[in-house]
């Protein structure tokens, strides 16, 4: 059976593998570019502890009220299908291929997370879903200024 739990350990992979992703990149640059890896990497941790605390709210004031057994497994699967296998994959050694691989990752984690805020009612999720744009808007940035 499918629930919430299932859900959660879903955005918090998404989340711990961004975290390790921009990590690395943080550790592999200097200066300004390095910085930006580095904060990138410090919110989407900050994005799992505030996943945690949705869930936990979510799960005490839901009973019975989350999505189906049915739309979970569509998010569940949505994940699996569009989103894991880019975060398996090892960080590019060329840092402009690593940064289309970011973008890739966080506009398939929009996604995903626009499908959530449907079921999970929290102002938090579409805070994290905008911080994800940001994330976006901040790769293409680096992108266009040729820094990369």
């Amino acid at each position: 059976m499918i629930g919430l739990d299932q859900l959660l350990n879903v955005a918090l992979k998404i989340e711990s593998k961004g975290y390790s992703y921009y990590s690395e990149l943080a550790q592999r640059t200097e200066g300004e570019v390095s910085d930006v890896f580095q904060k990138l990497a410090e919110e989407e941790r900050n994005h799992a502890e505030r996943f945690k605390k949705i869930f936990a709210d979510v799960s005490r004031e839901s009973e019975g009220g989350w999505p189906s057994e049915e739309i979970l497994g569509y998010l569940t699967t949505y994940a699996e299908v569009s989103i894991f296998p880019k975060l398996e994959e090892d960080v590019p050694q060329n840092l402009k291929d690593a940064v289309e691989l970011a973008l890739d990752v966080e506009k398939e984690s929009i996604m995903f997370y626009l499908e959530v805020a449907d079921y999970v009612k929290s102002p938090v999720v579409t805070e994290i879903v905008n911080e994800e744009r940001k994330h976006v808007r901040t790769l293409l940035q680096l992108v266009k200024r040729q820094v990369i």
